[in-house]
């Protein structure tokens, strides 16, 4: 099991890649050699189709990983318990499995556990993988009801002791009570939930195919027509109403013209055929030239020395790097400066979810969307004004860089771009600034030295420039560059 769920992390990897570069780019370069699948020449599948924030921050975090991980569960990445671990384990289940089905089911919780590390990330998946198993190889003949509701004694074995297990279990519980009521579909829904975290998510799917089980379209529809992530919740429905069903049960409509539809039912096939989750690849060779060692992929990985820069430019415009930090004021609703350079050139969707932060404090850091600018992220952290240095000024700049190195470490953010904050309106004397901010961040790279790439100072003017190259030169920066 240990080795499945490491192999589905590194496939991840591969998909990371293509949310990270063009295809171009990455034929181009070695990337480590983290390489496994054929899908990675499929120019389509390097769209960036909205990723999930979670998935990309847990992934980012383990891209460096060089040993086998015993279990996924045991690693605390984050909190989260939101879907997406849930929709990615249905191929799980489609392999014919000789030991107890508690074992596949935990296997199925380890690769959602990947990327989300809440017992309300992961549990949902050992259910969902318990339901479609036994739809596919069935013991003895049950109906979808039995089926759905062995899956939830099962996780309240496997989990028992799991302070958030009764919330799995009333919520399988209530799916199927009210897929028996007869009432409106879009009431019934909306008491489960809206699907934004993995137990409403499979809670909604349980429902639909309950209730359609005789109708993909309908559960299918049932399942995507709500106010919540119906995208979630109906790619759920269809791994049960299609495992239930078949693939001719699907009506041509939803069929035909379907993006990627050939690559999509070639995996189909391969999976069918290859027990991926065994390790059985040795006995395929196909499937070894398909999905092993499409580049001579080796798992063991080496760390890279984290790079400090100093650039002159705007901010603003495209660094290379996959947040900006915006020197900001503590309401975060934009100001002068670089603050109001950064929302101007976002556009008016930063300001809306600034809004939504309720301000930040001197000192410290909050996260947002990028929106129109060529980055991921910003990140916002209000510095402080001087004051003539008697006012804990020093101990509250080396904060906002503290904050911000961190908050990126948290969310899988590797590369960032600093300007040099309080030195504008706020007149924090720039030779100071400069000295606390490289070695704040020297320090902290020191200390956490696989948790970053680069991190670099974009600053306005050249004088500006000239000092923090200074610094950096002053600090023996090994391998670093400064580029004028």
């Amino acid at each position: 099991m240990e080795k499945s769920a490491f192999y589905v992390s590194q496939a991840y990897q591969d998909w990371l890649a293509t949310q990270e570069f063009s295809l171009e780019e990455f034929l181009s370069s070695d990337h480590e050699g983290r390489y496994i699948s054929w899908l990675m020449d499929v120019p389509e599948l390097y769209s960036r189709r909205t990723p999930g924030r979670t998935c990309l921050s847990a992934l980012r975090r383990q891209k460096h990983q060089k040993d086998l991980v015993e279990s996924y569960i045991q690693i605390k990445l984050n909190d989260s318990k939101g879907c997406g671990g849930v929709m990615r384990v249905a191929p799980v289940a489609l392999q014919k499995h000789s030991g107890e089905i508690k074992e596949l089911d935990m296997e199925g919780a380890e690769i959602a556990a990947i990327t989300h590390s809440h017992s309300l990330g992961y549990m949902p998946a050992a259910v969902l993988t318990h339901i479609i198993h036994r739809i596919l190889f069935p013991e003895i003949a049950q109906s979808l009801k039995e089926i759905v509701l062995e899956a939830r004694d099962t996780a309240a074995e496997l989990f028992a002791g799991d302070s958030h297990l009764k919330e799995l279990t009333d919520i399988i519980e209530l799916a199927v009570e009210l897929s028996e009521n007869g009432e409106d579909d879009l009431d019934n829904i909306h008491q489960l939930g809206e699907g934004w975290v993995a137990e409403e998510t499979l809670g909604i799917a349980i429902y639909c195919s309950l209730r359609y089980q005789q109708d993909f379209s309908g559960g299918i529809i049932a399942a995507v027509n709500h106010k919540g992530d119906s995208d979630s919740t109906g790619a759920v429905t269809g791994n049960i109403l299609g495992a239930l069903l078949g693939y001719e049960a699907i009506e041509e409509r939803w069929k035909t013209d379907l993006e990627l539809g050939n690559v999509i039912l070639e995996i189909a096939d391969d999976c069918y055929r290859c027990q991926l989750m065994g390790w059985a690849y040795d006995r395929d060779t196909d499937w070894n030239r398909k999905y092993v060692q499409i580049q001579g992929k080796s798992i063991q990985t080496q760390g890279k020395s984290v790079q400090l820069q100093a650039v002159r430019g705007d901010i603003t415009k495209d660094h290379g790097v996959q947040a900006i930090v915006n020197a900001a004021n503590t309401s975060l609703l934009g100001g002068g400066g670089v603050d109001g350079a950064i929302h101007r050139a976002a556009g008016p969707k930063l300001l809306a979810e600034c809004r939504l932060l309720q301000g930040c404090k001197t000192g410290k850091a909050k996260l947002t969307k990028a929106y129109q600018l060529p980055c991921e992220y910003i990140i916002h952290t209000p510095g402080p004004r001087w004051n003539g240095g008697q006012s804990g000024e020093r101990e509250l700049l080396a904060s906002c860089y503290c904050s911000c190195l961190e908050l990126a470490r948290e969310n899988g953010i590797r590369s960032l771009a600093f300007p040099s904050i309080s030195t504008g309106i706020f007149r924090f004397p720039v030779e100071e600034a400069a000295k606390i901010a490289v070695n704040t961040v020297k320090s902290f790279t020191d200390s956490h030295p696989k948790a970053l790439d680069l991190v670099k100072w974009v600053l306005f003017d050249e004088e500006t420039l000239k000092i923090y190259q200074r610094e950096l030169e002053g600090r023996g920066v090994e391998g670093e560059k400064s580029v004028p």
